[in-house]
């Protein structure tokens, strides 16, 4: 079995409020897209897109729109992305749900989402305390010998966040 899984758990960036736009349909400030592509450039030392990769986002505007400044940065800008659109106001054991159903073969997923879901998954897979701002992430490795499907509170190592 693969040693290797990393769950990259990621928080959508600072998306605009204004007055009569749905929550949904919110975009990024453009300071939370200059944001979002520092972090992701960070993150693009650490994990390269592949066919053992997966890449999950909320449906909502703001995520899709940190999913795909981040995959730019990555150098993988046409890489499929699997809209779940359960996972907008979900619980992170729905979440979590969502995760346990990706294949074995995988070894990195990144999960775009929100919080307060994200932050309180980290927290239940690492039982380690955990915030996630805006355009931050949460490095994840999986014990040894487990795979996303068999992934469960307090069998995954929390690397690091970086914001």
């Amino acid at each position: 079995m693969d040693n290797n899984k990393k769950l990259y758990i990621i928080r959508h960036a600072k998306a605009e409020t204004i007055p009569g736009i749905n929550d949904f349909d919110r975009a990024l400030t453009s300071e939370g897209i200059q944001h979002a592509k520092q972090v992701a450039a960070k993150l693009a030392t650490k994990v390269t897109l592949d066919e053992n990769s997966v890449v999950i986002s909320s449906p909502a505007n703001r995520a899709l729109q940190t999913t795909r400044v981040f995959l730019d940065v990555l150098g993988s800008s046409s890489f499929d992305i699997q809209i779940e659109e359960s996972i907008y106001e979900c619980t992170y054991k729905h979440l979590l749900s969502v995760i346990n159903a990706i294949p074995d073969n995988v070894n990195n997923v990144l999960l775009f989402g929100h919080n307060p879901t994200l932050t309180d998954l980290v927290e239940y897979l690492t039982r380690k305390a955990a915030y996630l701002r805006t355009s931050s992430f949460a490095e994840i490795k999986l014990d040894s010998g487990f795979t996303f499907h068999m992934l469960s509170g307090n069998c995954a190592d929390l690397v690091q966040i970086i914001d």
